[in-house]
């Protein structure tokens, strides 16, 4: 056995352990992921899991860092929670826009020219919350509360495939006075990036700001 597959191995097998003592419902470990790039930085391998009941996807791996296995379900259960919530807002203002859960199907295409065809003129929203936030909150995972119950700031990345346009200040604002009015966000960072539909940046730099 090689040790990339050694290693894979080896991860399947932390999983499944951490998950069956972990969760009380169905889980499913589908793939793994190797961060060959080190864009995580406290660890290097990871267990792709599905929950069965929700449908959410998240990660568990051994955290370098902490010497503990950790799993990012409460973060990615939010983060596909938040995002349908605040999608017909934003549609609203900006028309139809793809949330992560379809940019994800899309992105399976290893074909580059399909990929970017069928993302087209669509405008891109994606949500984060920190991935620690389940163990930071001490929440358990048989029992995911609502992100609403907390005062979380999560980080809201909306990817334009056009110029900034003078109205797109009004737009944003109508849009951040509806959530928090509604209730479905209180708090946030915002980050909106303006790009090309072969994702050329068309401006020198994204906007940003908090509310």
């Amino acid at each position: 056995m090689c040790f990339h597959s050694h290693r894979e191995k080896k991860v399947r097998d932390q999983a499944e352990r951490y998950l069956e003592k972990t969760f009380d419902e169905g889980t499913e470990i589908y793939d793994v992921l190797y961060d060959n790039m080190g864009n995580r930085g406290y660890f290097e391998y990871a267990a792709k899991v599905k929950h069965e009941k929700y449908g959410t996807q998240f990660l568990v791996f051994f955290n370098d860092e902490t010497g503990e296995m950790e799993d990012t379900f409460l973060s990615d259960k939010w983060q596909d929670d938040a995002e349908k919530e605040i999608r017909p807002y934003v549609d609203k203002e900006l028309g139809d826009v793809l949330i992560s859960k379809q940019m994800g199907n899309i992105t399976k295409s290893e074909d580059w020219e399909k990929f970017q065809e069928e993302m087209g003129d669509y405008n891109q929203l994606l949500l984060v919350f920190d991935e620690g936030i389940g163990k930071e909150l001490k929440i358990d995972p048989n029992e995911p509360a609502s992100y609403k119950d907390y005062e979380v700031s999560p980080t809201i990345r909306i990817t334009i495939t056009r110029k900034k346009r003078d109205a797109d200040e009004d737009r944003f604002t109508e849009i951040i006075n509806a959530l928090k009015k509604d209730g479905v966000l209180k708090h946030g960072n915002r980050i909106v990036e303006y790009i090309s539909t072969n994702s050329v940046p068309l401006e020198d730099e994204e906007w940003s700001g908090k509310f």
